[in-house]
């Protein structure tokens, strides 16, 4: 993998993992090596010309922002930008990472071809994000992947996700709340999607959109007893229940993407989590 590839969003969990296994990554940085400003096109047009773009950049939700327009801004227009640094410097390929856009789901698993229903503002954001991405592979004839992500979880995930608030219980010992413990999602581990990502740079094609996920799904209480148990530790657990954004199942189809790529997840959720308290020094390696 020679081929010069900028990297938007390297700051975040995917893109702190992602930059680890791509040596001659280019980061979106002015020539005083200041971070640009993916919403000024300026700015992002003179960014250095690359081969390929893996397109990260975005803001992510938290408590405090789901229903703010936040989004829009930071999101869309972000990637309306990058699609035009793509058109001006002739990028040979682009690969977006979306998010999950498929809302309260009509049947599970979910492949690519049902209807996506944007359930808050940012997934709404991500949503009109591809649309932009579909009409500029199009017009102007880039080759361009769309990923679907489901949920992504592993080290260096910010506060405020599953995983993180979990080791943050064990360390401070404070309580941890599951919210609808029994609704069921799709756990991908990092390492498998960025396994994937690594996948799609060499991938030829003109569009795709392919989902990435485990292919399973487990409830949230279930998430947590693995946790204790390949912790050992007890955590002081608060069940509570709440309607707002609430999907009862998520179960990603990845049959397009193992038949099309030959990519698939080599870790168990199990794996995955053990991998996870190890890197954070909570248990010892056998």
């Amino acid at each position: 993998m020679q081929k010069e590839i900028l990297i938007t969003g390297s700051s975040g969990f995917i893109g702190k993992n992602l930059v680890k296994k791509i040596p001659n990554h280019i980061l979106p940085l002015d020539k005083d090596g200041k971070r640009v400003d993916l919403r000024k096109r300026n700015e992002v047009l003179k960014l250095k010309k690359a081969k390929i773009v893996i397109h990260l950049a975005g803001k992510i939700p938290s408590e405090n922002n789901i229903s703010k327009n936040t989004f829009l801004e930071n999101n869309v227009l972000a990637t309306l930008n990058i699609l035009e640094y793509c058109v001006k410097k002739k990028i040979e390929k682009l690969i977006f990472v979306s998010s999950y856009v498929y809302g309260n789901p009509e049947k599970n698993p979910i492949n690519e071809k049902q209807k996506v229903f944007p359930h808050n503002t940012y997934t709404k954001s991500k949503s009109l994000s591809e649309e932009l991405c579909k009409i500029y592979a199009k017009k102007h004839g880039i080759s361009l992947i769309i990923l679907r992500t489901f949920n992504i979880f592993g080290n260096l995930q910010k506060n405020g996700f599953l995983i993180s608030n979990l080791i943050r219980s064990i360390k401070n010992n404070q309580h941890f709340t599951i919210v609808n413990k029994k609704n069921k999602r799709d756990f991908l581990f990092i390492d498998d999607f960025i396994d994937a990502i690594l996948k799609m740079v060499d991938y030829e094609c003109e569009f795709e959109i392919f989902n990435v996920g485990s292919g399973k799904c487990f409830t949230l209480e279930k998430f947590v007893n693995i946790f204790e148990e390949k912790s050992g530790k007890k955590i002081k657990k608060k069940m509570q229940k709440s309607k707002q954004n609430n999907i009862v199942k998520i179960q990603a189809d990845i049959t397009k993407i193992k038949k099309k790529t030959g990519w698939y997840p080599k870790y168990t959720l199990e794996e995955g989590i053990e991998k996870v308290l190890l890197q954070n020094g909570l248990i010892r390696k056998k």
